[in-house]
């Protein structure tokens, strides 16, 4: 494929962010232009979506037809097993989610844009030479050529390659996690899940996800803290610490070798700049335990296609406000997964029921189904900024301060 020279929009990243905010540009009759290393999409992590990520699925017409149907989120901790059903958020909106092997979702995605118009070019990005004046156009050096854009947005996931070249890449304080991830078959269902359902079974130091497909596999993956102290052969070793993930990959067949990940929650110190913006993972990723990557990237593209809809291209004011959102939507997410590892979380989750206001339960599981980026519902912010002083409620401690 010959590699074009120019286009209004040149988007780096032909994933659910990159995908996004291309076809929505298009459908508005804008020139748009996806640049990929890979003509076809590859399988990676991120295969659990939420359900208020469905509000843009379905705005894209993305057919979801095929997919295993996930209502619910489990967590488990030692023996015990606790279920939450998104059909008790305080909205339900959007009361399901689904399950997708990424490679197939990128797929769907990359279709409904080259419906819209997108146009896609196969090339690796070198860098990115942005301009010096008012008026010159971005260009992106590839192995291809260069490529010119009038606005150009990095959407190429976790490697953040323009907030690496700037020098604006900053690695979460806390969460420094490790991951090894691999498919299986053969994996057991139970109690109390429902099909489709993820399971996050815990240990000390770290977590399994359980993630189903329609065609039988399961994504398996393993989350290491720092303090976690496994060495060698550390999948067997955790497994060991759990035995709720244990007992569901018993007789099990693992499909294909673990691969590894590390130093993945990061984010940007600016997500836009003169002539640039940044869309999904490539502006921020937070740690995977609540599943919030793809909605990430759903969110920020199709309000980033927004906001340069409406100008933001000449007039940076819309961007910022676009950034502010997105900060202030995932910041619940960010103190929800927080709580995690400083175990409040749980500790609120696992409290008797006659304990727990139904208000703040309904707030975790609208948390849960990624209830975050449109008005109208503060429990999930509320709830999120509130975990270490219910914890503290429940586990009858008094409060500091």
């Amino acid at each position: 494929m010959t590699t074009p020279e120019a286009a209004s929009f040149v988007v780096l990243g032909g994933g659910p962010a990159g995908t996004t905010v291309a076809t929505f540009l298009a459908r508005a009759g804008r020139d748009v232009l996806v640049v990929d290393q890979e003509s076809t999409p590859q399988p990676v992590v991120g295969e659990s979506l939420l359900p208020f990520g469905q509000r843009v699925i379905s705005a894209l017409g993305v057919s979801m037809d095929g997919f295993m149907v996930k209502r619910g989120a489990v967590f488990t901790r030692g023996e015990r097993s606790l279920r939450f059903p998104f059909e008790d958020a305080v909205r339900d909106t959007w009361s399901h989610a689904y399950q997708v092997p990424r490679a197939e979702f990128d797929a769907r995605l990359r279709t409904v844009a080259q419906e819209a118009g997108v146009r896609f070019t196969w090339a690796k990005a070198d860098r990115v030479d942005l301009p010096e004046a008012a008026g010159e156009p971005v260009v992106l050096q590839t192995d291809q050529g260069p490529i010119r854009a009038g606005f150009f947005i990095d959407a190429a996931g976790r490697r953040k390659f323009l907030a690496r070249q700037l020098g604006i890449r900053e690695l979460h304080p806390v969460l420094r996690n490790a991951a090894l991830a691999t498919h299986y078959t053969g994996v057991r269902t139970l109690p109390p899940e429902v099909e489709g359902d993820i399971v996050i079974a815990t240990f000390e130091g770290g977590w399994f996800w359980l993630i189903p497909f329609a065609d039988g596999r399961t994504s398996v993956g393993l989350v290491m803290t720092p303090s976690c102290g496994l060495k060698g052969d550390r999948w067997a070793q955790a497994l060991a610490l759990c035995p709720q993930a244990a007992a569901r990959l018993e007789g099990a067949t693992c499909l294909a070798p673990l691969r590894g990940l590390q130093d993945f929650t990061a984010y940007a110190k600016r997500f836009h700049g003169p002539g640039w913006a940044l869309a999904g993972d490539a502006a921020m990723f937070l740690d995977p335990v609540f599943s919030s990557g793809v909605l990430l990237c759903l969110e920020s593209g199709e309000r980033l296609a927004r906001a340069l809809l409406a100008g933001g291209d000449a007039d940076p004011t819309l961007l910022d406000a676009w950034e502010a959102h997105l900060r202030a939507s995932v910041k619940p997410m960010e103190q929800a997964i927080l709580a995690f590892y400083d175990g409040s979380f749980l500790d609120v989750a696992y409290a008797p029921r006659e304990m727990q206001a139904e208000r703040y339960r309904r707030g975790i599981i609208s948390l849960l189904a990624g209830d975050l980026f449109e008005p109208g519902n503060p429990m999930p912010f509320r709830v999120a900024a509130r975990f270490g002083t219910l914890a503290d409620i429940v586990n009858r401690r008094p409060v500091a301060g």
